[in-house]
């Protein structure tokens, strides 16, 4: 039988795109949508999906309102979010609300159904679009860890908790500038831009859990 798919995104082409790409894959069946937080509450309880895919920025209630409610009713429908890179609070209050996974809306069809597979076979982990050079291979991200320092592991793991650059650098002992250093040489390596992909890339690397504030 095809995985029941809900999807809930105030973009209707880009759900009706979504909805039709996961139509056309046979592992998948769409069995409802909705383009508010209030909608998806009420139709996902009513649909009982195998698998829900909710944008974060909706009118009214928020995806991050919506995914906990819906979590405090099921435990055990598995919640992926479908957003562009936001703040790594945005990233966090996903996860803390019940979120099972994070997937890019850029990411590659193949990449999104991929994902769609693994939340559905509780792999608790953050699925994002591949990195450029990155080859979407997991075992290439956590090579490029192994590049890494033993203090710029202490930074990444810093750039996950909500702490100012001041703070961070404070709690490690270090100048600012130093710590700018520290930062373009993790993004440089791991070839990143912003915070919330550093957030992302260590959560699904295992340097820090997920939900985990440390």
């Amino acid at each position: 039988m095809p995985i029941r798919v809900f999807l809930a995104d105030d973009n209707a082409l880009f759900r009706d795109g979504l909805a039709q790409l996961l139509n056309s894959d046979g592992r998948f069946e769409v069995v409802g949508q909705a383009s508010t937080g209030e909608e998806a509450v009420t139709a996902v309880s009513e649909r009982r999906p195998d698998l829900i895919l909710m944008d974060l920025r909706m009118p009214g209630m928020s995806g991050v309102e919506a995914i906990r409610r819906i979590r405090a009713a099921d435990r055990e429908v598995p919640i992926g979010v479908l957003t562009i890179f936001e703040s790594p609070e945005y990233v966090q209050s996903a996860l803390d609300a019940g979120a099972s996974g994070y997937v890019a809306k850029d990411a590659t069809p193949a990449e999104l159904s991929g994902a769609a597979i693994a939340l559905v076979e509780g792999k608790r982990q953050l699925v994002v679009p591949a990195y450029p050079g990155d080859e979407s291979a997991p075992s290439k991200s956590s090579k490029l860890l192994t590049g890494l320092t033993h203090r710029e592991l202490d930074v990444l793991r810093a750039l996950c908790t909500p702490a100012s650059n001041e703070g961070i650098a404070r709690n490690l002992g270090i100048s600012q500038k130093t710590l700018r250093n520290h930062i373009s040489n993790v993004y440089r390596k791991l070839n990143i831009h912003d915070r919330a992909q550093a957030v992302i890339i260590a959560v699904r690397e295992d340097l820090v859990g997920v939900g985990s504030r440390t």
